[in-house]
């Protein structure tokens, strides 16, 4: 049996899952809308890919998982612009029931002037109108020890830690 690692010694390249991945049956509200692109795609909270993925956010939701290359053009065609910010993050790991069960390493590079600025977030459910993004501590480790109270004190509500790559105005 696999134990989670130890918060101090994770690291960017750490990589991990827990020996059974549970089935996380929570979808976030989506800002994607008359597009079929990611139709199919994991949700936010799956943990069963292999790779570092991305996700989009903007104040309405939440992309699901997106895995490997895509054309920057496929944002502005599959979510609405608004009186809203654009954001693209790292999906860094996944909390439940306030524990560990998959960390995926660092993979993509932050936009320039975003690597100390854009810190990295808890993102989870919040209410009909839209999820929770709360920032963490920018050392991964410190940010997945953090997630995981936060979930705990959530009744075990499934938490994504997500690294922010990208913000942009999107009206």
């Amino acid at each position: 049996m696999t134990t989670a690692p130890r918060i101090l010694s994770i690291r960017d390249t750490t990589e991990w899952r827990a020996e059974t991945l549970p089935t996380i049956d929570v979808t976030l509200r989506t800002c994607i809308h008359n597009s079929d692109w990611l139709q199919g795609a994991p949700t936010a909270f799956d943990t069963e890919h292999n790779e570092t993925a991305r996700l989009y956010a903007t104040n309405s939701g939440i992309s699901p998982t997106i895995l490997g290359p895509f054309s920057p053009d496929l944002p502005a065609h599959s979510i609405p612009h608004g009186y809203t910010v654009l954001e693209l993050f790292e999906k860094r790991a996944v909390i439940t029931n306030g524990k560990l069960v998959r960390i995926w390493r660092q993979r993509f590079d932050a936009e320039q002037g975003m690597r100390d600025g854009g810190g990295i977030h808890a993102i989870t459910e919040g209410t009909i109108f839209g999820h929770l993004s709360v920032r963490l501590d920018n050392s991964i480790g410190h940010a997945v020890r953090q997630a995981e109270v936060l979930s705990a004190r959530m009744n075990g509500a499934p938490v994504i830690v997500a690294r922010l790559l990208s913000r942009v105005d999107w009206h």
